[in-house]
């Protein structure tokens, strides 16, 4: 008989090795589970076509019943228990190469933070923010966060870019509905030395749906949402400051981000933690992957804000409804 802590010391004999082969053999282990996906998409496509289904509607379903291919992905990576060394490691890199640029302002940083270690006031700090204070949007209480379910994913935390669409349209539950997508990495150049920023997709009237102000300039207009005029970008004010000097005339300048030129129109609060990044730009709704019809999509995190007199139970009803008709609509 195995005992507890036997048993527990016989999976970690196994787990280390799977997880140090995932650490170091990143690029192989990435490619056997895209592989892996790919087999079972076919596989479930297959089965569609057999049914009676067309090539196209056969991948379409297929892609709808797998769920969201990246989100999958990035489960398997959790389970994989390695996603928080490699942010550490990244973060640490970054944090030692800014310090090293400013030695100055290194040397205060350091005693500062020895100065303040084991501060109480800063655990109350922490737990003041994060627990006791409401949402810092206006009227929170009618804020939703509206996902889908999918067979093989636990949970639900995302929204695939048809169904946002026909939720958009179609709904009469909510005076205001916004998404964006996931946060990618950019490289910033022309201004100074090349620096990696993050960069954030979002619908036009997202930032307004949560009474988000810009501290200079404006938001991004309704026109904005499509392919032709989505190159404007919104600028957070911490990179505003650091990266720009506080540079008053900012908005109408532009900035390059990998091999796209975009117009800073506004500038956004630093204390903006949802959603957090250093640039946003517009979710172009007039691409392929937004039609119902199409084989790919977007993966979206989806907000919304409650008519007056609507609870949460309707809204739910309402968009399963709207899901339901355009799953006849386009099989």
């Amino acid at each position: 008989m195995t005992t507890p802590l036997k048993a527990g010391m016989t999976r970690w004999f196994y787990k280390l090795p799977l997880r140090f082969r995932s650490l170091f053999r990143r690029g192989h282990v990435e490619g056997e589970l895209s592989e892996e996906l790919r087999f079972h998409l076919e596989k479930l496509a297959e089965e569609n076509v057999a049914k009676g289904m067309t090539s196209n509607e056969a991948h379409y379903a297929a892609l709808r019943e797998l769920g969201g291919i990246e989100q999958i992905k990035e489960e398997c990576r959790d389970m994989r228990r390695v996603n928080n060394i490699e942010n550490l490691v990244q973060d640490l890199t970054y944090g030692l190469r800014t310090l090293a640029r400013n030695r100055g302002f290194a040397a205060v940083a350091i005693l500062t933070l020895a100065l303040g270690i084991g501060a109480n006031t800063a655990i109350f700090s922490v737990v003041n923010t994060v627990l006791l204070r409401p949402l810092p949007f206006k009227d929170p209480s009618r804020l939703v966060w509206a996902t889908e379910r999918f067979r093989v994913v636990r949970g639900a935390s995302t929204v695939i870019s048809p169904d946002f669409i026909g939720w958009k349209d179609r709904n009469q539950v909510f005076e205001q509905i916004g998404a964006f997508g996931e946060t990618v990495g950019a490289n910033l150049t022309a201004v100074g030395e090349p620096a990696r920023v993050r960069v954030i997709k979002v619908t036009a009237g997202f930032f307004p749906m949560l009474g988000v102000e810009p501290i200079a300039g404006r938001m991004f207009l309704p026109s904005e949402s499509k392919e032709a005029q989505r190159h404007v970008a919104l600028l957070n004010e911490a990179l505003w400051r650091s990266r720009f000097g506080s540079d008053p005339h900012i908005v109408e300048k532009n900035v390059r981000l990998d091999d796209d030129t975009f117009t800073v129109v506004g500038v956004l609060p630093a204390n903006l933690r949802y959603s957090a990044a250093d640039f946003w730009i517009p979710l172009a709704l007039d691409t392929e992957e937004f039609s119902a019809r199409s084989p790919r999509w977007n993966i979206l995190t989806v907000i919304a804000r409650l008519k007056p007199s609507v609870d949460v139970s309707r809204a739910q009803s309402d968009l399963q409804l709207i899901t339901q008709q355009m799953d006849r609509e386009y099989p």
